[in-house]
């Protein structure tokens, strides 16, 4: 099972749609902080990714929507890498309010160049792949 990361925050009033719960948009920005919260706690941070001259491009998102979440909130999000390819990587996400699931979703990020064409994982997320012991896929 490879490392469950954990980010943690409060829903903010500006979030809210119509209804008065978050608009279903705010759950994709939610759940890529958490992501940029996992690279940083790995110590891949943006100007690494620029040095690298590869970014991650998210290529497909599934999500579920279970329960809404409302102004005030605490809200956890756990992120983890599930597999890795030459070229990219699936992400499993969960939104938690007070232990209960409120959205899940599984990601898939591909690995672009300067000029948007596929290349292979930069060697700081094939680390990343190995510490957590995920499985490459063929």
């Amino acid at each position: 099972m490879s490392k469950i990361y954990k980010c943690s925050f409060e829903v903010r009033g500006y979030e809210l749609d119509s209804f008065g719960h978050v608009n279903n948009a705010v759950y994709l920005r939610y759940l890529e902080h958490a992501r940029w919260k996992m690279l940083e706690e790995e110590g891949i941070t943006l100007k690494k990714i620029r040095a690298s001259k590869r970014w991650p491009v998210i290529s497909r998102v599934e999500i579920s929507y279970k329960r809404p979440l409302f102004m005030g909130d605490a809200i956890e999000i756990e992120t983890r890498i599930v597999s890795h390819q030459k070229a990219s990587f699936t992400i499993e996400q969960r939104i938690f309010r007070q232990g209960t699931l409120v959205s899940d979703a599984k990601l898939k990020s591909v690995v672009v160049d300067e000029t948007g064409r596929p290349v292979g994982l930069p060697e700081e997320f094939l680390q990343l792949g190995r510490q957590l012991g995920n499985h490459h896929e063929h």
